[in-house]
């Protein structure tokens, strides 16, 4: 099967797969050892086989195989510290915790009544 690179039916099949991706990460976590009935029907929908006593992590690796294809390959040239603008991009915590920090400076303002 050829991937399409572009459009909104790329990005349906990656989000049906994240969502699969979801549900089997959050039972690996919870360890159970049965797979519900929307997962097995979602896994069947996209082609994904498994036997009657599937291994969560298993189904996991065959996920992340069947994404890969759909997957966009950014070049060097996209893969660039810098942002369009030009200026460095700083990791998103950052801006979270100085903007705690900014609010724990702040006065508390009063409260409305």
């Amino acid at each position: 099967m050829q991937a399409d690179t572009d459009g909104p039916e790329r990005r349906q099949f990656l989000r049906r797969l994240d969502d699969i991706l979801e549900a089997l990460e959050q039972l690996n976590l919870q360890e159970r050892p049965q797979l519900p009935e929307a997962v097995r029907r979602s896994l069947l929908a996209q082609g994904i086989v498994f036997d009657d006593a599937p291994d969560v992590r298993a189904l996991i690796e065959r996920v992340w195989r069947k994404q890969e294809p759909y997957l966009l390959r950014l070049g060097p040239e996209r893969r660039s510290a810098t942002s369009r603008r030009g200026g460095v991009r700083r990791p998103p915590r950052h801006q979270v915790v100085e903007g705690i920090l900014r609010q724990l400076a702040e006065p508390p303002r009063p409260a409305r009544s």
